[in-house]
């Protein structure tokens, strides 16, 4: 449309003319929304950069290239080699077992327990067994390399005197000694009777401070 040479409806033609316009189509374009501005790119923080000796161009920060740092590569971290790691988990490694043979003797005065070890003279070195006595309890523990071999009974048959324990090392056995509290109490076990002193209790009975008593063989 070239102009407003017709009758235009209601107030259009008095708003064309207000603005300056000749047509309905110079209208079109002043009403037209105006186009939207350029996206900008999202914000990423400031930029830092780093500059390598010996090279013209900036690189960003946490470039690395062995031809332009030279001697200055980053330090390798220490790790140790996996066949070390292993090794050493081995020999960290301890296996529990129980000892092949156990026998008791009541010898009046002392009750005389008797834990067989194939070799234990010759396999035992210096303090290698350990004994753990208290009043009414006892832990036996002989160390061959990575196998310890282990009795523990938490309530004796009867009391003993802890102090009074004697460790020996023979050929093929390791010999516990302990003095009986009542000379005349026959332990015709290692363990007290269960039925009669009622269930066993969760925790292990408070049988006073443990006395430590050790056993060499001749293994050097």
């Amino acid at each position: 449309m070239a102009g407003f040479g017709g009758a235009l409806p209601g107030g259009i033609g008095e708003m064309a003319k207000s603005l300056g316009l000749d047509n309905l189509d110079d209208l079109d374009k002043a009403m037209a929304p105006a186009p939207a501005p350029d996206a900008l790119p999202p914000t990423q923080g400031r930029p830092s950069t780093e500059v390598v000796a010996g090279e013209e161009a900036i690189k960003p920060e946490g470039w690395w290239h062995p031809k332009a740092a030279g001697d200055q590569a980053p330090p390798a971290a220490d790790a140790a080699e996996p066949e070390k790691l292993a090794s050493a988990k081995r020999e960290e490694h301890v296996e529990t077992a129980p000892f092949p043979s156990f026998a008791l003797s009541d010898e009046g005065k002392r009750v005389v327990l008797y834990f067989g070890l194939p070799n234990a003279m010759e396999l035992l070195g210096e303090n290698a067994v350990v004994a753990t006595v208290r009043v009414q309890a006892l832990e036996v523990v002989a160390r061959v390399g990575n196998t310890a071999y282990r009795f523990h009974e938490s309530i004796l048959f009867e009391h003993v005197v802890p102090a009074k324990t004697k460790v020996r090392v023979k050929k093929d056995r390791v010999v516990v000694s302990m003095l009986k509290v009542f000379e005349k109490a026959y332990w015709e076990s290692v363990s007290v009777n269960r039925r009669a002193v009622g269930p066993v209790r969760k925790s292990p009975p408070d049988h006073g401070r443990a006395t430590t008593v050790y056993g060499s063989g001749a293994k050097k």
